[in-house]
Formats: structure tokens, C-alpha cells, sequence
């Protein structure tokens, strides 16, 4: 899922940028800044969103339960964080396999942003309520939600690159390839809007494997190799790799295991993302039988 909320006040100043990379330094900067704000301003909220964030970015789930706990269903917590505060909570549950309590805490979530965004439909609000829709499998409403976010123009590539990847997600989930196919399209549409090549080259590669599903196998080819342009460009080579890691499979799909060798060779395994080293050893058996057969 997306879930990412920022806060402005962190935006600002770069705090972000810290709370993605070094645990220590993010929680001990939040602290010292919130010293300096008064207890239950909006300033020191969204710190503390800041804090919640990154206790779950950087996995510390006990600790995020310790500090997060308190607060859901607390009168004192803003309108306006009550949903971030029930998302989060509802991300904890779930991880903890507490399925049902989880649920319930998006709703409740769902419920809050619905009601943020009558009074000012924002983007990242937007992406919000999206996410929630697609946790709780409410697929057909995750699609009718996107055509209203169409109509608002937000003059916005990267955001609308990012809701039609989400829904070319959710069309693959739940098996519909036509549809995967359509939303993949879109987001690469949009993503040669932004000046980011590794982007461009993800949104390439997504739309190749819709291709390659729909069996469209000449066209995936080229969709691939296109991507494999950006993403060096990007020098994004887990994506590089991947990319060849997809072109072997095509080649091995079309029965020219030569070129699905030729492909598969390039793979550095060690720059490889981990998700995808199970179909680079299933490619290499693939091909091991294949060679010993002839």
C-alpha cells in the first residue's frame, strides 16, 4: 500500500528526510522540536504523527503501540489526526494478526477522511481514504473514488501516476488483466509526465508485465527493453536487474531459451530485489531442465 503521510511542518525544514534514514537521530530531533511547541498545538501533533510514522517505518512496533494506544479514541487528539491515528492503529492490529480489530480501526479511519475531504479534498487526504478503500477490499469503490479524483484536476502527474498504479494493483489482485492492462497504461502516462527517470522506468515495467500477462508477448519485449533504458539511466540497478530477470521469463515463455540464457546471465543476483530471487532460481531450473531434455 501507499500510506505515506508527511508532515508540513517536517516538510519544511528537512526532518523528513532524516526520519527516512536514521531511527536515532529522527526520534531524538522529534523530541527536542516538540520541547519547543505547546502540548496538543498543531505544530506538536504533527510531530507526533511524524513520530508514530517513523516508529512504524522503522518496524518498532512495540513502541509505536506504547505511544499510539493512548491516543485512539482520545478526546484530546484533533479532529483533524483522529483518522492518521486510527490508520495507524489498524496497520499495528493487522500485523499483529488481529484481523477483525483492524478493520475496524480503518473504517473508523475511512470514516474520518471521508468527512476531511468534503471540507478540503487534498490530494494527500485522497491518497488516504484510497489506500483505506483498497485494505478493505472495497475494490469497486476504490475505482469510483479514482474517477471523482479525475474530474478535480489537480494538475498533478506524479499523484495521478500513483492512484493508477494503485489501481492497476488492485485490478492484478483481484485477477481482472484486462483492467490491469488499462490502469498500468495510465500510470505510465502520467509517470512520462514527471522528469524521474527511475519512475519512468518502474511504471515501464509494471505495464510490461500487464502485457506479458495479457499474453502480448512482442509488446511486453519492447515495453521491457524501454524500461531497461530508463532505469540505467536512473542507475537503478535492482530495477535493471529485474528487468532482465522479466526478459528471460518472456524469452523462456516464447520456448527461445537461448535468449532467455542470454537475459538471464546478466543478472547480477546480488543487486537483485530479494522478492525476486525465488524466480530467478525457478528461471534457472526452467532452463537446467530444458538443456539437459535436449
Amino acid at each position: 500500500m501507499l500510506f505515506s503521510i508527511s508532515s508540513p511542518l517536517a516538510s519544511a525544514d528537512g526532518i523528513d528526510v532524516i526520519c527516512e534514514n536514521h531511527a536515532v537521530s529522527c526520534f531524538s530531533e522529534i523530541s527536542a522540536r516538540q520541547q519547543h511547541q505547546a502540548s496538543g498545538s498543531s505544530q506538536w501533533w504533527q510531530l507526533e504523527i511524524l513520530r508514530l510514522n517513523s516508529l512504524f517505518h522503522f518496524r518498532k512496533f512495540d513502541e509505536l503501540y506504547a505511544v499510539i494506544r493512548p491516543w485512539v479514541n482520545h478526546e484530546d487528539v484533533p479532529v483533524e489526526y483522529q483518522p492518521v491515528v486510527n490508520m495507524l492503529f489498524g496497520k499495528w492490529l493487522a500485523i499483529n494478526n488481529r484481523k477483525e480489530e483492524a478493520k475496524s480501526a480503518y473504517v473508523q479511519s475511512l470514516s474520518g477522511y471521508e468527512a476531511l475531504f468534503e471540507k478540503d479534498p487534498s490530494q494527500e487526504t485522497a491518497l488516504s481514504i484510497l489506500n483505506l478503500l483498497v485494505s478493505l477490499e472495497r475494490f469497486e469503490s476504490a475505482r469510483a473514488f479514482v474517477d471523482v479524483l479525475e474530474t478535480n484536476n489537480y494538475n498533478d502527474a506524479e499523484f495521478y501516476r500513483e492512484i493508477y498504479a494503485e489501481l492497476g494493483h488492485i485490478a492484478l489482485k483481484s485477477e481482472h488483466l484486462e483492467q490491469h492492462l488499462f490502469y498500468r497504461e495510465k500510470s505510465l502516462f502520467w509517470a512520462k509526465q514527471i522528469d524521474d527517470p527511475q519512475q519512468v522506468a518502474v511504471a515501464y515495467n509494471n505495464y510490461a508485465v500487464a502485457l506479458r500477462n495479457y499474453s502480448k508477448f512482442d509488446e511486453a519485449r519492447k515495453a521491457f527493453l524501454t524500461g531497461l533504458t530508463y532505469a540505467k539511466a536512473a542507475k537503478d540497478f535492482a530495477q535493471v536487474n529485474t528487468i532482465y530477470l522479466r526478459l528471460a521469463e518472456i524469452e523462456n515463455r516464447v520456448s527461445d531459451s537461448a535468449k532467455a540464457a542470454m537475459w538471464l546471465g546478466k543478472v547480477d543476483i546480488e543487486k537483485l530485489p530479494t522478492p525476486q530471487i525465488v524466480y530467478y532460481r525457478k528461471l534457472t531450473a526452467d532452463l537446467k531442465t530444458k538443456a539437459e531434455e535436449d
